[in-house]
């Protein structure tokens, strides 16, 4: 949501889309309620839309021009269980979950990450 705002927000002609790796029926919901808030919080002309996590398909890994996993950790060892001949054309940013790191300490560093990155997209649009 935060990417596709500050898209938005700089004219890029770009759009990201979330899907998960590995989904469960013990999922909380479609977003965590530390980022609802901290959105909410730092963001409130933000629209927060959420839908229920979607899976990852083969077809994604030809279809998008990049795709990125918040958690090298968590998800390299998934894109090898389930796409390892995709998992090195993936991005891997460093971000733990909220039950492995305090969300106070990992949002305000993915913010930054997030804006960076919208950052050098300006320069290549």
């Amino acid at each position: 949501m935060l990417f596709n705002y500050l898209a938005e927000k700089e004219k890029l002609p770009v759009k990201a889309f979330s899907k998960g790796l590995r989904l469960s029926k013990k999922n909380k919901g479609p977003l965590s309620s530390y980022a609802e808030n901290y959105l909410a919080e730092n963001y409130n002309e933000l629209e927060i839309s959420t839908r229920m996590p979607i899976p990852v398909t083969r077809q994604d890994f030809e279809y998008y021009d990049q795709i990125i996993a918040l958690d090298e950790t968590e998800h390299r060892a998934l894109m090898k269980q389930f796409f390892p001949t995709e998992e090195n054309q993936i991005t891997y940013w460093n971000f733990a979950d909220d039950y492995i790191e305090a969300p106070a300490m990992v949002l305000p560093k993915l913010e930054e990450k997030v804006k960076a990155f919208v950052a050098d997209l300006k320069t290549k649009y």
